[in-house]
């Protein structure tokens, strides 16, 4: 009698199916985790923009209308979002305070920027986003 020989494993198929599914897993995670960084940094870049909005309209009750990253003892590679070279400046001389954010650290910051505060879509790039406060909040003007 001759004894067949059983093999016992995976075929090649199989172990691409599962490399298949692992890329697509690891590329959604990766998206996702980019976009939550993304809104993160756009977060942090609003938060500061607000301080120094309410600082702006204190200051314009007493000397001065203006705020930038100096007056909380910020410089912009402190604030996650912008880049090295990048500000942030408030105008409050107006009825309405104005925000310009210069040199954001991607594109994509000024997209969740859009994104949280509202506003033009496209308005917000790397280069330069101008924001006004309206009814309390910040938003893309």
């Amino acid at each position: 009698m001759t004894k067949l020989n059983q093999e016992s494993g995976r075929s090649m198929v199989e172990m691409l199916g599962v490399l298949a599914i692992i890329g697509v897993l690891s590329i959604g995670g990766i998206a996702g985790y980019t976009m939550a960084m993304n809104r993160y940094r756009a977060n942090e870049v609003l938060s500061i923009a607000g301080q120094l909005t309410v600082l702006a309209q204190a200051k314009k009750q007493g000397a001065g209308d203006t705020a930038s990253l100096t007056d909380l003892n910020l410089t912009a590679s402190n604030v996650a979002g912008l880049a090295s070279s990048g500000k942030i400046d408030v105008d409050a001389t107006g009825t309405v305070p104005v925000v310009t954010i210069e040199s954001l650290s991607s594109d994509a910051v000024g997209s969740a920027i859009e994104s949280i505060a509202g506003g033009t879509t496209g308005s917000c790039k790397a280069s330069k986003c101008t924001l006004k406060m309206e009814g309390g909040r910040l938003t893309v003007s």
